[in-house]
């Protein structure tokens, strides 16, 4: 394994510096070559267990100053302390032994030098008087005071060069002006508007959503999965599969107990991000052994750590499926590029959790089917970079000109089902603004951002607020998750309504705000996206809202049509009846309360139809009628048989 060599390096080289100290400091007092060589022998193994320790358990990126030796510091500083002393076990305990025996006796005594001693002679006016003297306690004369200068070598290189490199890598404008070019930012002009939406792909099911309905599958498929495995909320990761948004989170283990004996899980959990009342579904049938914590060498980053990827931070470990459904993780192999910060992608690792294999790919040769490449906080770094040194100085104490990310983390939007992004309103400097200098939309594949100059749209915690506390809450449900969008041509903040629990949270409703009028009058709140959408391109129409094309008029359509195909299905505990046109692109939905004529249609009946025009492939009836029922009249009298 890779960490064995890098252990004996390592060791060789704090024993060499060790050495150097010893010969430095024992000029007046030498050791013999034998007992110097046995001292550095012994210092030597114990540097090297401590480094295979830390390199198994820590796993430090062999990178950036010091050729990536940085990680040696801790070896030195312990190795010095080691070597404080004696170097050896049995000379830490006669060191620890006789000051013990010191304390306890009483021996440390002051003796005060007679007033007629003669010059040349003069002693401290403090000296310990020892009747018990032990023996030496080391080979080495010098060793203790080699261990005392390790230590501080190594204090002096944390606290000293490391600091003089944060200074020479990262102050004063030409740093900040390298830390904020490190990606490539497009500014848009200021009459730009943000990419359209499909609306038929808007994420409503929060990660809480989907881990709540994903420990609901593992207890539903009658083999009690739930007692071994489990599903972590913040594994759940978003993205594409074959045209359709899923969050999926492998199953991991319930505990260490649960590991041992059993060496890999089934498979994984997806749970559609769409549609909250789609059943989630358990993916089984593999083998999954390398896994984020698991124990020992099958713990994922460990794995690849050992395989040889030390050259850098193993960040992001993402478990994203082919279109075939395959599960692979994906990590970011990340390296400095300005002293210890400035990191960027320099590989991809695609790794099969099954077999353990390992691909790595340069930045244009990843899949196409990965949709994260560069990491969140990666971002979050490079746009905090970008808003205060692109536009103004280093030192800039009044903040003139700086702007800044909206939130911690930037959000995973998926305008086009295929097109991922990371998304981040940026605000100015000023901690108490609540409105957007702009939005930023971050490439999730490769280092180019754009910039759209949107002023005044709501941005920070004001927008949940506003959706928290819309008059339409009345239930006073919790805010999951808020995705600003470009909804009918107009910055759209969509949120999702949920009521918690202890698995993270079931759906509720959903709510949807213009961003340039964030007032909680104006949320529109509904229990199905169709609805809300609906009633959202009602109010544009009616507060004369346009973007720079038409937008849906909200208003009803109706429309007379033969019937095609018609099933039904329980949503949310309601029947719920969808249905095909003959020569209509639109797919028909409408609840049971709509109509009791729903249950007797058959294709080929004719019918009438009323919907609110939203551009959706799939619309929600408002009205219904079956043309080729006929129900009532007057009764015929029966015959009565005469006799």
């Amino acid at each position: 394994m890779i960490i064995f060599w890098l252990a004996v390096l390592g060791a060789t080289i704090v024993a060499a510096i060790m050495v150097g100290l010893a010969l430095l400091f024992g000029r007046r007092t030498k050791a013999s070559p034998r007992a110097l060589a046995f001292w550095a022998l012994r210092l030597w193994v114990f540097a090297f267990i401590l480094n295979l320790l830390i390199l198994y358990l820590a796993e430090p990126a062999i990178t950036g100053p010091y050729w990536g030796g940085q990680w040696l510091i801790w070896p030195l500083l312990l190795t010095g302390v080691f070597a404080l002393f004696g170097g050896g076990v049995d000379r830490a305990r006669v060191a620890i032994n006789d000051f013990t025996h010191r304390i306890n006796t009483g021996t440390f005594s002051t003796t005060f030098t007679p007033r007629g001693q003669q010059r040349g002679r003069r002693q401290s006016p403090f000296r310990v008087v020892d009747q018990n003297a032990p023996v030496a306690t080391t080979s080495v004369p010098a060793s203790p005071l080699v261990g005392a200068a390790a230590i501080a070598l190594a204090l002096i290189v944390v606290i000293v060069v490391n600091s003089l490199i944060t200074i020479g890598t990262t102050w004063f404008d030409g740093n900040a002006k390298a830390l904020a070019n490190i990606p490539t930012i497009v500014k848009e002009p200021s009459s730009t508007p943000l990419p359209p939406t499909d609306v038929n792909h808007i994420v409503l099911v929060t990660q809480g959503v989907a881990s709540y309905l994903g420990q609901q599958v593992l207890a539903s498929n009658g083999q009690n999965l739930g007692s071994i495995y489990h599903t972590n909320p913040d594994e759940y990761t978003l993205q594409s599969v074959k045209g359709h948004l899923y969050w999926i989170a492998p199953l991991v283990y319930n505990n260490v107990w649960a590991n041992v004996g059993r060496w890999e899980t089934p498979g994984y959990v997806q749970v559609d991000a769409e549609d909250p009342n789609t059943p989630p579904q358990l993916k089984t049938g593999y083998h999954l052994r390398y896994l984020p914590d698991a124990i020992l060498n099958q713990d994922l980053i460990r794995h690849v750590y050992l395989s040889g990827y030390t050259n850098g931070d193993l960040a992001d470990p993402t478990l994203e499926v082919n279109d075939d459904g395959t599960p692979y993780f994906t990590i970011s192999l990340m390296q400095p590029t300005r002293g210890f910060s400035g990191e960027v992608v320099k590989q991809v690792l695609l790794v099969d959790p099954q077999s353990g294999a390992i691909t790595p790919y340069a930045l244009d040769k990843v899949p196409p089917w990965v949709d994260r490449i560069i990491p969140a906080a990666a971002v979050d770094d490079y746009l905090t970079w970008w808003g205060k040194y692109e536009s103004a100085p280093w030192l800039n104490p009044s903040g003139a000109g700086q702007q800044k990310p909206a939130t911690d983390t930037p959000e995973l939007v998926y305008n086009q089902v295929d097109l991922p992004v990371w998304l981040e309103p940026m605000t100015s400097n000023n901690g108490s603004d609540n409105s957007s200098t702009g939005v930023m939309l971050f490439d999730t594949r490769d280092m180019t951002g754009r910039f759209y100059p949107l002023n005044g749209l709501g941005a920070t915690n004001n927008v949940e607020s506003t959706f928290q506390d819309n008059p339409n809450n009345i239930r006073n449900y919790m805010v999951g998750a808020v995705q600003l969008y470009q909804i009918y041509n107009e910055p759209t903040w969509v949120a999702t309504f949920v009521q918690k629990n202890d698995y993270g949270g079931s759906f509720q409703a959903v709510g949807i705000v213009d961003a340039r009028h964030l007032n909680g009058a104006n949320v529109i709140m509904a229990s199905t996206k169709s609805e809300a959408l609906a009633q959202y391109a009602q109010w544009l129409a009616d507060n004369n809202v346009q973007g720079s094309a038409p937008t849906p008029t909200g208003k009803p359509v109706t429309i007379t049509g033969r019937v095609t195909r018609i099933n039904a299905a329980t949503e949310r505990g309601t029947t719920v009846y969808s249905m095909l046109l003959d020569g209509q692109s639109h797919i028909f939905k409408a609840g049971l309360a709509l109509s009791p004529e729903l249950p007797l249609v058959q294709p080929g009946d004719t019918v009438t139809v009323t919907y609110l025009d939203t551009q959706e492939t799939v619309v929600t009836l408002t009205a219904f009628n079956d043309t080729s029922i006929h129900i009532g009249g007057a009764a015929t009298p029966a015959v009565t048989a005469t006799p």
